[in-house]
């Protein structure tokens, strides 16, 4: 078998379904991987690591500047880890079959390896020769900087990795940790571990309190708070649980429960909304992570991407129609003489 016409016919194939990237690890990159979160964990014979990317559309980084959040989670985050990049990953698999390898999807989930083993994507795009780390630990590339979601398929054909492309993007400028809302993203605090050879670095990202925010448990990502917005007692609860999570995934879902408290004290319709759009939950936005970093690359061109504007992440005018004091004050409906939400 012909190993480099074998992958360029698999990346021309999934580019032409669906992917706006494709990348090869073989299993010898992995081999520094902890052993709870190593692919074979998942798939005993896999030889190859097959990693495909989709875009997040730039367009809605713009909407979210508006505090418009429906866009960005239908289309944005769960239309496409739920649907886009399902169906994107059991093609590429059925095509490994068909091509006589067998083909293992692996979903995104929020279990943890004391549970059932998983395997962190975007090391898994960095292996592959995608991008890099950014300092927030979000995965970025040269071309669309932070805006893709990941999804990998694992497999039998032993394959030759694609080169490895880190160091060549961010440049520590902090300004995913002043932008977080809720402050979840240290200066100083990193974690570094090999990979491939080579040493991999990020932010120790604090997963609570990242899960906190994005669910819209702080006062800044909720999408209605009232004037006397308070959850210091919820908070105090779960600060007092945080030290005994054993990793990140456990600190993901104790943050999950804390935000499920905050939306029961004080609801709002969009809560319930953005949920239903493929299990999203995206109320911060990814002011930091994302926003914050696409406006230093694109300033800085540090992309191949070109665009005739450039994106400008900020906040809006009160007076506009999309201000947040507006969108609350217009969730307030009657519907058979009741008000359906009222602050």
């Amino acid at each position: 078998m012909d190993k480099v016409s074998f992958k360029n016919r698999l990346r021309t194939f999934a580019l032409e379904n669906g992917a706006d990237m494709l990348g090869f690890a073989n299993i010898q990159r992995f081999d520094d991987a902890p052993a709870e979160f190593h692919p074979r964990n998942i798939y005993l014979r896999v030889r190859t690591v097959v990693v495909v990317g989709i875009r997040v559309l730039r367009g809605l980084m713009e909407s979210l500047d508006h505090n418009l959040v429906i866009p960005y989670n239908a289309h944005g985050y769960g239309g496409i880890n739920e649907q886009f990049m399902r169906d994107l990953r059991q093609k590429v698999a059925s095509w490994l079959e068909d091509n006589g390898f067998s083909g293992v999807p692996v979903i995104q989930w929020t279990g943890t390896p004391h549970q059932e083993p998983i395997m962190c994507h975007r090391t898994a795009a960095v292996a592959a020769g995608l991008g890099e780390f950014g300092w927030s630990k979000v995965f970025l590339t040269k071309r669309f900087g932070p805006l893709q979601r990941l999804g990998v398929v694992l497999t039998d054909a032993d394959l030759p990795s694609d080169q490895m492309r880190t160091g060549q993007i961010c440049d520590k400028c902090m300004l995913c940790v002043r932008a977080c809302p809720g402050q979840a993203i240290p200066k100083d605090d990193a974690v570094s571990f090999t990979l491939g050879g080579q040493q991999v670095t990020h932010a120790r990202v604090d997963m609570y309190k990242c899960t906190l925010t994005h669910h819209g448990g702080h006062k800044e990502t909720h999408p209605g708070p009232p004037a006397d917005f308070d959850v210091s007692e919820i908070q105090s609860r779960y600060e007092a649980l945080r030290g005994q999570t054993r990793d990140d995934t456990e600190a993901y879902r104790l943050g999950h429960r804390a935000a499920r408290e905050i939306q029961e004290k004080y609801p709002h319709p969009l809560f319930g909304l953005v949920a239903s759009l493929g299990h999203s939950c995206a109320h911060c936005g990814a002011r930091g992570c994302f926003r914050a970093c696409l406006e230093h690359l694109e300033k800085r061109n540090a992309l191949d991407k070109r665009f005739f504007n450039r994106y400008r992440s900020g906040k809006q005018d009160p007076k506009s129609p999309t201000s947040r004091d507006r969108l609350r004050a217009g969730m307030i409906r009657n519907v058979g003489g009741q008000e359906v939400y009222k602050e």
